[in-house]
């Protein structure tokens, strides 16, 4: 009693695609915000706006989201619907095109609902949406899109979940729609801390024209993102007896910041001759890197049919130590050669922040494969850079250039 409860269930995502290109989106307007921010939606389904009206406040978050520099390193974006309880659309860490996100937002449905409790869908925000995706170095905003007010009953909790929020440093920012919007529960929300600005609009019909003064308050709120690092010097390594003749883009100088992935082929197909051959290649490439603390960072994967990981970034960034691993590691084998499963663990894993990927660091990844894939690949995100190595006679040089698009195989 008193305490933060976690919630007892959580609500279903929607299905949804992944994101499959590797280029960028352009801007769709000149008002456009390219902050570092972590930014949930969160839409009122209750019967206090109409299936029309509904329609309007889908279209405002679309049109908020065209102006937004969406990405998983500048701006990610979450949207929950809530009535009685709370329904994810779109999570933080999904990764895919901005505009699939703004189609995703777009189909959310109308449930007209009797309630719609402010207290759930905090509560909500405060354990699923953010307490899954933390990113430290973003500001983390709820823009709570409210047309009603919640039973007492059910808002005896709201002062606790939103004095939780302020000691996530959580930032609520309420916009009251329509006359049926509870003046009492936004006020107590703005009265927790000055970020917590609060738009009252009239009704929906009123959402477009303050669009770009709730985006500028936003926006704001967010830090400017770290510089970006000029791209790496390339230097030309050659390598041993299976790779002869192939040489491959190094990064080599000192003050060079890069996450880097080594993905190896360790199949059945591969052959532990010809994978140790892989791996002293990849020896090769670390020699050549300045991995360091504040320099490279190196993680190392070998795949079959499994992915096992055999060095990752939280582990000691020396030159030393990484060498003296990869020398360590051995040939597993394996009747698959998943490439696919390979890749998405790299996006989904290898380049998170529970494994210590840096944010301003760029990804890269060297794929070392000598057999096509057993299964689906899907192109990795458009921040990720991935070189594919093509391994002897049986590598599919059609299959390498639509994963390293738009950069040439080796």
């Amino acid at each position: 009693p008193g305490g933060l409860g976690l919630p007892a269930t959580e609500a279903p995502v929607g299905t949804t695609t992944l994101y499959m290109e590797g280029t960028s989106e352009p801007p769709l307007h000149d008002f456009y915000c390219s902050k570092l921010l972590d930014l949930a939606f969160l839409l009122d389904g209750s019967d206090k706006l109409s299936e029309a009206e509904f329609e309007v406040l889908k279209a405002f978050v679309v049109d908020m989201m065209e102006r937004l520099h969406i990405s998983q390193k500048r701006i990610r974006v979450a949207l929950v619907e809530y009535h009685d309880g709370s329904h994810a659309y779109l999570e933080l860490k999904n990764r895919k095109r901005p505009s699939e996100l703004r189609r995703i937002a777009g189909q959310v449905r109308y449930v007209g609902s009797q309630v719609a409790s402010t207290s759930e869908v905090l509560k909500y925000t405060l354990f699923q949406v953010f307490g899954k995706a933390d990113r430290p170095e973003a500001s983390r905003i709820a823009l709570l899109l409210t047309a009603s007010q919640e039973p007492p009953q059910m808002a005896r909790n709201l002062p606790r979940y939103i004095q939780g929020l302020k000691k996530k440093k959580i930032i609520v920012v309420p916009v009251g729609i329509g006359p049926h919007a509870s003046l009492k529960q936004i006020r107590l929300i703005e009265r927790q801390a000055p970020e917590n600005k609060a738009f009252v609009l009239s009704g929906v019909d009123e959402l477009e024209q303050r669009r770009d003064e709730i985006i500028g308050h936003l926006c704001d709120l967010a830090p400017e993102p770290p510089a970006s690092p000029q791209q790496p010097p390339m230097a030309r390594v050659t390598v041993g007896p299976l790779l002869s003749g192939v040489s491959t883009p190094v990064p080599t100088r000192n003050s060079v910041i890069l996450d880097v992935v080594f993905v190896l082929e360790g199949s059945d197909k591969m052959g532990e001759a010809d994978f140790n051959r892989s791996r002293e290649f990849v020896e090769e490439v670390i020699r050549r890197m300045h991995v360091g603390q504040d320099g490279i960072h190196v993680t190392v994967l070998q795949y079959a049919y499994a992915v096992t990981v055999e060095y990752t970034f939280s582990q000691a960034q020396s030159k030393t130590e990484v060498l003296q691993r990869v020398g360590e590691m051995r040939y597993r084998g394996g009747n698959s050669t998943n490439t696919g499963r390979a890749l998405q663990y790299v996006s989904e894993h290898s380049f998170s922040a529970s494994q210590d990927d840096r944010e301003q660091a760029p990804n890269l990844v060297y794929l070392v494969t000598g057999n096509p894939a057993s299964d689906e690949i899907r192109r990795l995100p458009g921040d990720i850079q991935v070189v594919p190595i093509g391994v002897g006679p049986h590598a599919s040089v059609q299959e390498l250039e639509t994963i390293g698009w738009p950069h040439a195989p080796i």
